[in-house]
């Protein structure tokens, strides 16, 4: 059962005329209403039988990656993923990520039994959407201030030195493969989906996501809550670490470097973000992160003002515009 996205759907499947599926799932709508029909119909049509035989593959983006997810979670089947880009790290985490009434959502766990890495297949999309690749390692410059944070404050799963180690190692070797990231080179995919790989590991183990998840993916939620907008995720969580690394005082200018030198497109203008659902979120992300659980980072103990929304704002609209 392969869940898939176009293009490069169409493309593969026209070399593999030989191989018959049991379906082929249009990956595009992660509303968990959409995806429980997707599951109904498989479960129940004259292929049943086939379906509950079945390997589920993802092939594709974030939306083929975690549809895939969630098919192979419902139906018990085993999972095969394979990214075609590399802005996301869903093909290598075992949560899955949907949207319940335009709030994500995160439902159940699945691991993958394998995950393909076909350089030619991937390096062959938009440079743009593997460059965005850096975002959720990124995150680990916000997520790792957020945890330390809310752990001094006693209201968070425990400091835990191995998993921080790891995300500053991350940063440090992201930092170092920046350049063959830029180029969408071999190395460079392969440092991002190995990158992936750990972190997902990681996560898996730990129960949780603190030293890679923080303010900047929670404020990425609330904007595209609010916005309706669905940005390619890398490039949206990379805005938000740059804008979020200001309000922390985090060494902001790190993560700029980071995202300039990766060409990674995180402009406001190139996001379609305006200034005022900038302002909103960040302002409101408090409320927001409290109403939806997340957990606790600096909008929990720091009251934002305007003075913090000009002083990101001004983080993010220095970056280069990328086609």
């Amino acid at each position: 059962m392969v869940c898939a996205n176009e293009p490069p759907w169409s493309s593969v499947r026209a070399r593999l005329a030989d191989v018959s599926l049991v379906a082929e799932i249009d990956a595009w709508d992660m509303d968990v209403a959409h995806l429980d029909a997707v599951v109904e119909r498989l479960t129940t049509s004259a292929d049943a039988d086939e379906v509950a035989a079945a390997t589920v593959v993802g092939l594709g983006g974030g939306t083929a990656l975690d549809t895939a997810k969630y098919v192979a979670w419902r139906t018990g089947r085993p999972l095969v993923q394979v990214p075609t880009i590399t802005s996301v790290d869903a093909g290598f985490t075992d949560a899955i990520g949907i949207r319940d009434l335009g709030k994500v959502r995160y439902v159940g766990t699945v691991v993958p039994e394998l995950v393909v890495l076909d350089l030619p297949l991937i390096r062959s999309a938009p440079a743009r959407l593997n460059r965005a690749g850096v975002g959720d390692i990124l995150s680990c410059h916000t997520g790792l201030f957020d945890w330390r944070l809310a752990t001094e404050q006693g209201t968070t799963h425990q400091w835990h030195t191995g998993l921080a180690t790891l995300g500053a190692t991350l940063l440090d070797e992201l930092e170092a493969a920046i350049d063959e990231i830029a180029a969408v080179s071999d190395d460079g995919v392969r440092f991002l989906a190995d990158a992936y790989r750990r972190i997902g590991a990681a996560c898996a183990w730990a129960g949780h996501s603190r030293f890679e998840e923080g303010s900047e993916h929670f404020w990425a939620y609330a904007y595209e809550h609010a916005t309706g907008a669905h940005p390619v995720h890398g490039e949206i969580i990379s805005f938000a670490v740059c804008a979020l690394a200001q309000v922390q005082g985090n060494d902001p200018e790190r993560a700029r470097r980071i995202v300039e030198r990766a060409h990674v497109r995180a402009h406001p203008d190139d996001l379609a973000i305006s200034r005022t659902a900038f302002a909103e979120c960040l302002l409101g992300l408090r409320e927001y992160a409290r109403r939806e659980g997340l957990d606790q980072g600096v909008a929990e103990f720091t009251t934002i003002t305007d003075r913090h929304v000009d002083e990101a704002w001004a983080v993010v609209s220095s970056l280069p515009r990328r086609d």
